[in-house]
């Protein structure tokens, strides 16, 4: 079995920052720049979002949001030292900006320097205590750093304060599963797929759990229901096929293995069993 996948929130924020007083007639250009490359980052344009906060910056040196925004265009062009530059002068500024920490926190995570990201993470959350995105992505950047017990209990503290945070709850459960409580790790994707019943990855973690409980029958209808969902998912037709030998009926488990294979002929885990 190809490790369970864990979903990350990154880059899904804060593009709408206040801006700084405009109180002289430069500063008011400089938000009409900034204005614009809000626009264009709304729009996925990325290179014309920096130009027009670089022209904001040009203006007013002291536009915080400008560099906090410039930032987040960076990141999405997975310019990350490029971005962190941009985010430390903007909290230089506004060191009081907990979505600029949280930026920030979540380009760290992208160069895998955890530590780095749960300092970020817990300033914000110094700065903003009911930031359920705070709590959510140090979870993530504790479960890379090993420290599983102090993810599981941040992500209880960010579904606390957002009780709809189904990825919240997809991470939660894919720890529980690790640490072998099936029941619980059952009971999150199922919570799940209650909010997003579309969610193909919470019916093949949950399929997943049921095997290990041994029981395939629902395994296999929830391998199905992910390959309802995302008929392209070779891994549940790869568990599903699994699932079916294990029930002894050997054509269908040959039929979702060979499919697998069509879908992801070299994909490592087709010599992985659960």
């Amino acid at each position: 079995m190809k490790n369970n996948f864990r979903i990350c929130v990154i880059c899904s924020l804060l593009c709408l920052l206040l801006l700084p007083a405009a109180a002289a007639q430069a500063e008011e250009s400089s938000d009409d720049w900034f204005q614009k490359g809000l626009s264009e980052a709304r729009k996925g344009r990325q290179d014309a979002a920096i130009a027009f906060y670089s022209k904001a910056l040009e203006l007013n040196p002291q536009n915080s949001a400008a560099y906090i925004n410039r930032g987040l265009a960076w990141h999405q062009k997975k310019e990350y030292d490029k971005a962190v530059d941009d985010y430390n002068k903007g909290l230089e500024l506004k060191p009081e900006n907990a979505a600029g920490y949280i930026n920030r926190g979540l380009t760290w995570h992208q160069k895998k320097e955890y530590g780095k990201a749960v300092a970020d993470f817990s300033r914000a959350l110094e700065l903003d205590k009911d930031s359920a995105a705070a709590y959510f992505n140090r979870a993530n950047a504790l479960d890379e750093k090993g420290e599983r017990d102090k993810a599981l209990a941040d992500y209880s503290k960010a579904l606390a304060l957002k009780k709809d945070f189904a990825r919240a709850y997809y991470n939660r459960g894919i720890i529980l599963f690790q640490k072998g409580d099936m029941d619980a790790a059952i009971a999150d994707f199922t919570r799940v797929i209650k909010i997003d019943s579309s969610f193909a990855q919470a019916y093949y973690n949950r399929g997943i759990s049921w095997f290990r409980k041994e029981d395939p029958d629902r395994a296999i209808a929830d391998f199905s229901k992910a390959l309802e969902i995302n008929p392209q998912y070779a891994e549940a037709y790869y568990n599903r096929g699994i699932a079916w030998a294990d029930k002894g009926d050997y054509d269908r488990g040959i039929n979702d293995y060979t499919r697998a294979i069509e879908i992801s002929p070299r994909a490592e885990w087709i010599k992985k069993r659960f």
